[in-house]
């Protein structure tokens, strides 16, 4: 949604406040800032209101115009070569004479076009910064400007435009007003709207005189409760006053007649939109608002494109045929033309849903129809039709002709809610005065009066639909009062070994970020929906189908996500691209599986990536990446979670190996990762899935990350693997005692995994030990294969740590223990001892 500045001051005064304040506001409010850009005309040097002489066919071009163009004194006529259509001989338009430098710094010179010399440019508003239609010159003749002077004196100073990103609960700030109501609340400021007078219908026409615009209007689909139709008279289509123009370009819509013209900018204004159809093209003079036939179409106004209906489908029709989609677009045969003389209004209120529905399989994404889906007022329909009306008798002549047709009435009215400010204080956490608080509420519209029970009774009007329990009523007051007011006070809570009762889950998910964050990583949050084609590429089209949304909100975001780690690379990706450091990554959130009986399972996921890509000018060697590397990260978040690496065996992910087992539904062998390189495993018991490695060359390459490997990880678990009884964490202090070492290689099958070679030793040590002293630590050091060893053997090196908490070991104790072990087993296991 973009906002004028200057538009928006028709509304709120915003003298005193620089464009860096109104940008800064606005996302406390929840609006968010996407983008603030100049619109309207820079000075321009060289460019001059000129006039079209004549003109004739390119010699050499079927495209090409050579035109004779006046530019004024003391230039005199010019010859320039044009390719727009749009013109005529006597037409004031936009010159470029040499010398001139146009926005994009685009430098005008004399030069030849198939061999014809061309002494300037005839410009189009895209040409010169004034909005981005480029589809043909930019017309003034309506303006009768004078011929020779500047284009900078007839154009105001460049207008400053904000696109803000409105989320789906925010409706009323689909216009410029809305937005204005709550930059004038935050900022304490009146707001100022538009007054109304309703035009006075003309007497009844003598029996003699043409028949009515409109006999009737009906409605009999529950899509639209609520339609209004005027019926006007004898207007006069032209081209739109410069201010309307203006504002249309600045929000990037291009102006197309002065009928068509005000029904966008009071949907602008409003938030409602309007429709204009040709009261001549009506037939039968009646409106039937209903759902679509069996096999019906229509014409769109959107390049005359054809589409299909369904009963399903809302349509504004007359006698015989469907004028329009009912809240998305009308058909190209009622529209307004220059031939037009009369117009029936159109101001109406659709549901969200269905429109929501029509607008998604036909691909319609309009703007009509994205204010209908995010709710548009009911109540405001009223208020646009006569607004719009005003205007069009203003600026188009005409007269109204009757009353007004209403059908139904608005679905939605101003709601009460109770509440105290006790109640707004103790949600807030500070104290707030009653007058402060009240007055908050009056300043975004709402009236507050005392309730019978004592309480206030908050009045919310229709135009907030997202606000209807006290606790909104709540959030309101912290979004206009302001985050950054909010005084800072010393947090009465526990130590954090005293907390009890803690969210299991929680507390995993926070110690995990900790964990992570303190490796260097950078934490990421994602959206949940993904895009299908991904999914489907990286985990299978079953994955793809089991996991698609019945009602998607995009055709992009159709999906819900089954794994974290495509959207980590994404994030890579784009870190690459920017030049941006952060090259360890990692996110912790929901996914989704589906598990072997069908339904959908949801699992808390953290997962990781890495770039294997050395730091520019770096003095550190660092530790390679690679598969060893992303097994520890992933075994160091498993031991969070209360998994030992002795209850995973890990599986090579190979062609024929799924990355998932137990209750979670297997991932066929997914394009994510890299074959032979890879590994999972799966907690059965607990039900937890592990995956680590390196990530596939060609996923990596598909995202535009070449030349590095990527390893990545990532832990799911389903929240009932935790208990509801939190363990204290109690600190044991640390012995004083030194530890020993001792070193030993086994000679193994080359296909024994080495976790459970480390996992022997352990067990068989502690029984060696008893409760003398205690096996501290096992690492395994050094693998070997190659000369001196048997085919198919492979030598685990591993170093053994010993150490007592109430004395220092002797060697002799120590070396019995270690004799011992080797030769026990060398008793229970085929594995030979190299000396």
């Amino acid at each position: 949604m973009k906002i004028s500045l200057q538009w928006l001051s028709r509304y709120i005064d915003l003298s005193g406040l620089p464009v860096a304040q109104i940008t800064d506001a606005l996302p406390m409010l929840g609006l968010e800032v996407e983008e603030t850009a100049s619109a309207g005309l820079q000075p321009l040097k060289n460019v001059v209101i000129g006039k079209i002489l004549s003109f004739e066919k390119h010699p050499k071009a079927d495209k090409l115009s050579v035109c004779s163009v006046d530019p004024g004194a003391p230039a005199g006529p010019r010859q320039i070569v044009c390719g727009a259509k749009n013109f005529a001989a006597g037409d004031l338009v936009p010159v470029a004479l040499p010398g001139a430098v146009l926005p994009g710094d685009f430098e005008i010179k004399v030069s030849k076009l198939r061999d014809v010399e061309s002494q300037g440019m005839m410009c189009s508003a895209r040409e010169l910064g004034l909005g981005d239609d480029h589809a043909g010159l930019l017309i003034l003749t309506a303006r009768g400007l004078p011929v020779g002077t500047s284009i900078n004196d007839h154009f105001p100073p460049p207008d400053t435009v904000l696109d803000l990103s409105i989320t789906a609960n925010r409706g009323d700030c689909l216009g410029h007003i809305g937005v204005a109501r709550d930059l004038a609340a935050y900022f304490d400021r009146a707001l100022r709207l538009p007054g109304l007078t309703d035009a006075t219908p003309a007497a009844p026409a003598p029996a003699s005189e043409a028949a009515p615009l409109l006999a009737s209007v009906s409605t009999t689909i529950e899509t639209c409760p609520y339609y209004t139709a005027t019926a006007i008279r004898g207007v006069r289509v032209a081209p739109s006053p410069d201010w309307l123009a203006r504002d249309l370009l600045a929000v990037g819509l291009r102006p197309i007649n002065n009928i068509v013209d005000i029904t966008n900018w009071v949907m602008l204004e409003t938030g409602q939109p309007l429709h204009a159809f040709d009261a001549a093209n009506i037939g039968g003079q009646q409106i039937n608002v209903r759902p679509a036939r069996p096999g019906e179409t229509i014409k769109l106004l959107d390049q005359g494109r054809v589409v299909a209906l369904e009963t399903t489908d809302c349509v504004i029709a007359d006698a015989q045929n469907a004028l329009a989609i009912g809240g998305i677009m009308g058909g190209e045969n009622s529209g307004v033309t220059a031939a037009t003389a009369n117009i029936v209004l159109e101001a109406a209120w659709f549901r969200p849903g269905p429109i929501r529905k029509t607008s998604r399989r036909l691909a319609l994404s309009t703007d009509s129809a994205q204010r209908y889906t995010r709710d548009a007022d009911p109540a405001g329909v009223l208020f646009a039709a006569r607004r719009a009306t005003a205007l069009i008798l203003e600026l188009a002549g005409g007269t109204v002709i009757g009353p007004r047709a209403v059908v139904g009435a608005p679905s939605r009215g101003d709601r009460a809610i109770d509440l105290t400010a006790d109640y707004v204080r103790a949600r807030c956490g500070f104290d707030i005065d009653d007058t402060t608080i009240a007055g908050t509420y009056r300043r975004l519209g709402f009236t507050v009066a005392q309730a019978p029970s004592g309480a206030w009774r908050v009045t919310v009007p229709s135009f907030r639909s997202d606000i209807d329990r006290p606790i909104d009523l709540v959030e309101e007051f912290v979004r206009i009062h302001g985050t950054t007011t909010i005084p800072s006070t010393p947090i009465a809570a526990p130590a954090p070994g005293d907390i009890e009762n803690d969210d299991p889950l929680a507390t995993f998910t926070r110690r995990a970020g900790a964990h992570l964050a303190g490796q260097g990583f950078a934490e990421c949050v994602h959206y949940t929906l993904c895009d299908g084609h991904d999914l489907a590429a990286l985990f299978g089209q079953p994955m793809a189908d089991a996991l698609a949304l019945a009602n998607p909100l995009t055709s992009e975001l159709g999906h819900i996500r089954p794994s974290l780690i495509p959207g980590l690379l994404d994030a890579l990706a784009l870190n690459l691209a920017a030049h941006n450091a952060p090259r360890r990554l990692f996110e912790i959130g929901r996914v989704f599986r589906p598990a072997p009986d069908g339904a959908l399972r949801e699992l808390t996921a953290v997962s990781f990536v890495v770039l294997a890509a050395p730091a520019t000018r770096a003095w550190l060697t660092r530790a390679p990446v690679d598969f060893y590397h992303a097994k520890k990260l992933a075994l160091d978040l498993a031991a969070l979670a209360g998994v030992s690496a002795a209850r995973l065996q890990f599986h090579l992910i190979t062609d024929n190996a799924a990355a998932g087992a137990g209750k979670v539904a297997p991932l066929p062998a997914p394009a994510l990762w890299q074959r032979n390189h890879s590994a999972q495993t799966t907690d059965r018991a607990r039900q937890i899935e592990l995956a680590c490695g390196l990530i596939d060359a060609k996923t990596a390459r598909a995202r535009d990350i070449k030349g590095h490997a990527i390893i990545a990880g990532e832990l799911l678990l389903p929240r009932q693997i935790f208990t509801t009884e939190s363990k204290r964490t109690r600190f044991q202090p640390f012995t004083a005692y030194p530890p020993t070492t001792r070193d030993l290689a086994l000679v193994v099958d080359a296909a024994t995994p080495a976790g459970d070679v480390a996992d022997k030793l352990k067990t068989t040590a502690a029984k060696i030990a008893g409760k003398t002293f205690a096996v501290e630590a096992i690492n395994i050091f050094d693998l070997y294969q190659g000369q001196n060893l048997p085919d198919g053997k492979k030598s685990l090196a591993l170093s053994l740590t010993f150490r007592a908490s109430d004395r220092t070991l002797t060697d002799d104790e120590v070396n019995a223990a270690f004799t011992k072990l080797q030769t026990d087993l060398a008793k229970s296991t085929p594995w030979q001892i190299r000396k």
